[in-house]
């Protein structure tokens, strides 16, 4: 290809697909590779939902909870053909978090993003709602709203519509070399193509600094840690169209989602490992989840009752806490060791902050593009 492209995107994440998507609808010459099919890694792994995080706000992450309470609302309104709230239901367990920690919590929960057409939380009585799931001890409970989402659909919408407004996507491709130009990149697929592009975005999640090291050859100024989460899947554990959060011993929560119209999806954990590659749930895992479960529900369950499990590797910015209180925002590293051939490192972020993470790209790169459009659009037009 001769063209000089404006935007080079190496990963079709979700945070690749939504930048392709921005960039493209801005009049930018975009070129996204992707080294398998887009939104086939991470972003099909999640626990499919768009949610403000409640349990951020224990981490003091008021800004982030904000944020993805603000963007629940836009992408309900964006893509409502593949996002559906859904009431989960909280069990109050006396020995963790007290009643008025969660009321307080629920409060923030309700109020930090503004005007919303989501159910507000409430206070609910289990032994009359949920008498025939939960067992007798717990009595009491509460109820909020988060939205459920097709993850791996939403990022294929990003990209589609990134591809009308003329974006050039490649799958199945790999980026094996990125050289740094006088004035821009030439970037190297493993098909000998060579793509020339002033700017050149690291988009690649849980592989980020490998492609850092290896492809781009700078030396990474963040260091990640890897957390896999996993998933196991049973066939519906109740009828009614609700979700569960469930409190653990250790502070960490589990989600029982409706799933599929026929299953129930059981997620997640918190393990630190060493490889994004092929992430696989262990025994340790299966057995915590079904244990929290049990714990709770009537309804006992094994091992045998899991019909599929995945596990998704998460990028999280290292700050050496333990895994359920490391951020889950999103951090720009920015490289201009040539003003003329910027490269735009994106470490960490979340399925329902991509949006919001792509415009935030457009304005740290602004000054080193030439913009038909530098206004602000994807949050009212529909995917």
């Amino acid at each position: 290809m001769n063209q000089i492209f404006d935007i080079f995107i190496i990963g079709g994440g979700i945070n690749g697909a939504g930048i392709a998507r921005d960039a493209s609808g801005r009049g930018l010459k975009v070129f996204l590779a992707e080294k398998g099919t887009v939104g086939s890694a991470t972003s099909s792994w999640s626990s499919k939902l768009i949610h403000g995080g409640l349990r951020y706000l224990e981490n003091y992450e008021f800004k982030l909870v904000r944020e993805s309470l603000k963007e629940r609302e836009v992408i309900t309104k964006i893509a409502p053909a593949i996002t559906q709230p859904l009431p989960f239901v909280i069990p109050y367990t006396k020995k963790l978090r007290s009643k008025l920690l969660i009321r307080l919590g629920l409060f923030l929960y309700d109020n930090l993003g503004g005007k919303t057409k989501i159910p507000k939380s409430s206070k609910i009585n289990l032994n009359k709602k949920y008498s025939n799931i939960l067992k007798s001890q717990f009595t009491v409970g509460f109820q909020y709203y988060d939205v459920q989402v097709d993850d791996k659909k939403l990022v294929e919408m990003n990209i589609d519509d990134a591809k009308k407004m003329g974006a050039n996507i490649v799958e199945n491709r790999k980026v094996i070399n990125a050289k740094r130009l006088e004035e821009g990149w030439e970037i190297t697929l493993d098909n000998n193509e060579t793509i020339k592009s002033k700017i050149l975005i690291n988009a690649a999640g849980p592989w980020i600094n490998e492609i850092v090291n290896n492809v781009i050859e700078v030396n990474a100024n963040k260091s990640i840690r890897l957390v896999r989460g996993s998933h196991i899947i049973t066939k519906k554990l109740y009828n009614e169209e609700i979700a569960f959060t469930l409190q653990n011993d250790d502070n960490r929560i589990v989600f029982i989602i409706p799933y599929k119209n026929e299953y129930s999806l059981i997620g997640t954990t918190e393990v630190d490992v060493n490889t994004p590659d092929n992430p696989l749930i262990s025994n340790e895992e299966k057995i915590y989840l079904i244990n929290t479960i049990n714990h709770h529900f009537i309804k006992q369950i094994s091992k045998e009752d899991i019909v599929d499990t995945y596990s998704g590797i998460r990028p999280l910015i290292e700050d050496f806490r333990d895994a359920s209180k490391v951020t889950r925002d999103y951090v720009f590293d920015l490289n201009l060791q040539d003003k003329n051939s910027p490269l735009l490192n994106i470490y960490g972020g979340k399925l329902t902050t991509y949006r919001k993470l792509s415009e935030k790209v457009m304005e740290e790169l602004n000054p080193y593009l030439s913009m038909q459009n530098t206004k602000n659009w994807t949050d009212t037009k529909p995917l």
